[in-house]
């Protein structure tokens, strides 16, 4: 799988609530993209000249999955946070990065910024990545004990 147990789970967890509120037709794919993400997420994200994998959607019409952009976006995301606390979040989990998060008030920033340099440089629109932002801030800031 990814890096540890805590990676793969908020990687698989923050990909879900993007895709669930970006691209919900794409809900039943998370789960498997992710397992092919986590065992190389390069391979997953070079498809195409670096595009991400195309989706059918009806006759003549094709359009990139958002899947692995949110996947690449936790990533992103995740290993950014880890940066800002230090290794010794290496073994942490998902509840552990979300309170590193809350207790920073410039996080939100950078990990906006981060989740929309990430989803711009896989080719999604200003807007979408815009979106991509609002859900993955939004999921950092969900409680886990409500």
């Amino acid at each position: 799988m990814g890096h540890n147990a805590g990676f793969d789970e908020f990687v698989l967890v923050t990909a879900r609530a993007v895709v669930a509120e970006v691209a919900p037709d794409e809900a039943v794919v998370v789960d498997v993209v992710g397992q092919e993400f986590l065992r190389d997420p390069d391979r997953l994200l070079a498809r195409d000249g670096g595009r991400p994998p195309l989706l059918g959607s009806g006759i003549g019409t094709v359009v990139t999955m958002v899947t692995p952009v949110a996947l690449a976006v936790g990533a992103s995301v995740y290993q950014h946070l880890l940066d800002k606390a230090g290794e010794s979040l290496a073994k942490g989990t998902v509840q552990l990065v979300r309170k590193v998060f809350r207790r920073d008030q410039d996080a939100a920033a950078e990990v906006r910024r981060v989740v929309v340099d990430r989803a711009l440089e896989l080719g999604r629109s200003q807007e979408e990545a815009d979106r991509i932002a609002d859900v993955v801030i939004a999921e950092l800031d969900r409680d886990d004990t409500a």
